[in-house]
Parts: structure tokens; C-alpha cells; sequence
């Protein structure tokens, strides 16, 4: 989608709709330049599915109609399950005061968490099941899960959040 949000495609559609303005003004020629660009862009997103790619920026990495049967955590901090399935794994993210967030929406994913360091997991879910590994199941509203690290840490350590978003979909937190 970075295609969408380029200078290249905006200045295109600029350029079209001066062109069309001109036409219409000088040769009385009508070209519905709106409907044309809302239904290129309709065939643009329909390739994109098809073909497959990138959704999102760098910031975040995203799995849309497809399988990720392992996605590293790192620094960018948002990670996506739309349509697809995938695991995250946060092991090698240090703890620090960012914010991991992770949205399942019509998906399934599995979220591993290392037992030895301080994590608290916020859930938020919408018809959805969300497995904890304290035995809880999320279906409605928020929980949040601390990990047995996290409760036996001092204030002063650093915790790793995690922010799970799962809509219609199904996430499983696990600890390794």
C-alpha cells in the first residue's frame, strides 16, 4: 500500500484530474475521473491479495491472507494477522518501556513470551478466544496477564508489554 500513499500516485491523480478538467472545459468531453480511480484502485488492491506483499510501512509487519510460520519481534513494534495465521515471538525483543502490539482480525495466532523475563500481556477482545497460559480464556473485554517473572520482579525492573488486539479470531499467548 505504500504504492497508494506515494508522491508518484498522488501526482498522477492530479495530473488526470487537470487533464479531464481541460477536456471537459475545451472538446466538452465528460471523463468520470473518480469512478475511474476508485475502480484502479479496487484492481490495484485486488493484485496486491493475489499476488501478495507488503501492507503496512516499515514500522509494522503484517500477514494478510496468508500464512508467517514465524515472525522474530523486533524493534518495529506492530505486528498484523489479517485473514492469515502466524506466530510471533518475542524472545528477542529486550524488556524496556515500548510497547509490542499485536492485532489478530478474522485470524489466528499464537504469541510466545519467554518465561524469564517480565511481561504483562493486555488483551483486548471481540468475539474472539484468547487462550492465556495462567488457564484463562478471553472471549469479551480486557485482561491482563502477568507472567510469574513479572510478579516476582521488583518494581524498578523493566517489564516487556505486550498489547494484544484480537477481533473475530483466535490468539494463544504461550511461555518457553
Amino acid at each position: 500500500m505504500d504504492f497508494l500513499c506515494s508522491g508518484l500516485f498522488w501526482g498522477s491523480i492530479l495530473i488526470l484530474f487537470g487533464i479531464s478538467v481541460i477536456l471537459r472545459a475545451i472538446f466538452h468531453i465528460h471523463i468520470p475521473l473518480f469512478r475511474l480511480v476508485f475502480a484502479l484502485i479496487l484492481i490495484y488492491l485486488g493484485i496486491r491479495v493475489l499476488v501478495g506483499g507488503a501492507w503496512c510501512r516499515s514500522h509494522c509487519s503484517t500477514v494478510m491472507f496468508s500464512e508467517s510460520s514465524s515472525m522474530a519481534a523486533d524493534d518495529k513494534g506492530e505486528y498484523s494477522i489479517i485473514f492469515g495465521r502466524g506466530v510471533i515471538d518475542t524472545g528477542a525483543v529486550p524488556a524496556s518501556d515500548k510497547v509490542i502490539r499485536i492485532n489478530t482480525i478474522f485470524g489466528a495466532s499464537v504469541v510466545k513470551v519467554p518465561k524469564n523475563v517480565p511481561t504483562i500481556v493486555k488483551v483486548d477482545a471481540a468475539f474472539s478466544s484468547v487462550k492465556l497460559p495462567d488457564g484463562n480464556i478471553a472471549s469479551f473485554g480486557t485482561y491482563i496477564y502477568k507472567n510469574k517473572a513479572c510478579a516476582e520482579a521488583p518494581d524498578s525492573v523493566a517489564r516487556r508489554t505486550i498489547r494484544l488486539d484480537v477481533v473475530f479470531g483466535s490468539s494463544v499467548v504461550e511461555e518457553q
